[in-house]
């Protein structure tokens, strides 16, 4: 059976993502693990031990846990198990450890939409950073965004001459059949650009790899990769968007580690990141 890691900060956001998580459990027939992260205090020996200040810590915040769970539990919202953890350290550090030792399958976090740069730089950085570090798919879901069945989905395939040695369409192909869904494949170029003889042959790749799932494909323009892939997510009302995070890309000037945190914050709908 899957397992759905949620981080947990007792959030406004951070709640709704573990009620999205919920349904998202119930609807892959998975457990769910809440874990808290806490960063190492910061205290006066003279006044505080360290160490004791970590184990009151994590004591409160496993309460905090416990009650969660037991209210789920008691409302019989999750079908499968529920667990829970309270660690003290680095967020991406203890996450991957957690992957490796509990058999996660997904991660689901919540992100708030801010219109400043300050707010999205410190309010933003932890999902789209466990995003970038994980190595297995990440859902991002945005503030007030209710579960729904996903019938449609969208994979924002870049033109990069990695392709065929990346396991990114597999994933996609497996994500895909477990919704039973209709697939948009969505290629971003920038205005006046021309499809070159290696694009075109990415184009070939993509559509023999996905040729015994239905999909349809769009070659779309514009220089904001975030806007033209948000524009279109509501103009074809699709409930799930497919990206890839890579350390390099082949539009330089377009896909960038700023794109999948532009997309975290102005999709209206879950964001689900996958390595490479």
């Amino acid at each position: 059976m899957s397992t759905i890691l949620v981080p947990v900060d007792f959030s406004e956001t951070s709640d709704n993502a573990t009620k999205y998580a919920i349904e998202l459990a119930n609807h892959l027939s998975a457990n769910l693990t809440l874990l808290h992260v806490d960063s190492i205090p910061l205290v006066n020996n003279e006044f505080q031990d360290l160490s004791m200040a970590i184990v009151n810590n994590r004591e409160n915040y496993l309460k905090l846990l416990n009650e969660k769970a037991d209210d789920i539990k008691k409302e019989k919202k999750l079908r499968g198990e529920i667990n829970y953890f309270a660690e003290t350290g680095d967020l991406n550090n203890t996450i991957g450890f957690f992957i490796k030792e509990k058999n996660i399958d997904f991660i689901v976090m919540g992100v708030s939409g801010h219109h400043t740069k300050i707010g999205k730089f410190v309010l933003g950085s932890n999902a789209v950073s466990v995003s970038r570090e994980s190595n297995i798919p990440v859902f991002i879901i945005p503030k007030d965004c209710q579960f729904k069945k996903i019938k449609n989905i969208s994979y924002a395939s870049e033109y990069d001459a990695g392709v065929e040695e990346y396991k990114a369409l597999a994933q996609v192909k497996n994500i895909n059949a477990i919704f039973g869904s209709q697939l948009f494949v969505i290629h971003v170029i920038p205005a006046d650009h021309l499809i070159n003889e290696q694009e075109s042959k990415i184009d070939d790749f993509v559509e023999q790899k996905l040729n015994q799932i239905s999909h349809r494909t769009f070659i779309l323009t514009g220089n904001n990769v975030s806007k033209t892939i948000v524009d279109f997510i509501k103009a074809h009302q699709i409930d799930l968007v497919i990206v890839e995070q890579k350390e390099h890309s082949f539009l330089q000037n377009l896909f960038r580690v700023s794109t999948t945190k532009e997309l975290a914050f102005n999709s209206p709908v879950p964001l689900l990141t996958i390595p490479n």
